[in-house]
């Protein structure tokens, strides 16, 4: 196994817990809200209860978190190609 294939198993390992933090604190935050419903950025309408909020935490650190991915295996990407 190489040191990138390495690094990659151990960041998808993160990002994976990152997101089930994400859904477990959405839940919480579902189960302890005092409203009905949410508006997000004035498109969709999210109601609050537990399974709504654990979805869109967990979507929203999947988002980010691939995004964040993307961005350094390009940059990295870029250092090695540089190298060359």
């Amino acid at each position: 196994m190489s040191e990138s294939d390495r690094g990659r198993r151990i960041l998808l390992g993160v990002g994976g817990i990152v997101v089930l933090v994400a859904g477990l604190i959405g839940l919480f935050v579902g189960e302890n809200s005092a409203g009905e419903s949410i508006t997000l950025l004035g498109v969709v309408t999210l109601p609050v209860s537990p399974v709504p909020m654990a979805l869109y935490g967990a979507v929203l650190a999947t988002v980010a978190l691939t995004a964040l991915f993307v961005a350094v295996e390009f940059a990295s990407r870029l250092e090695d190609r540089d190298r060359a």
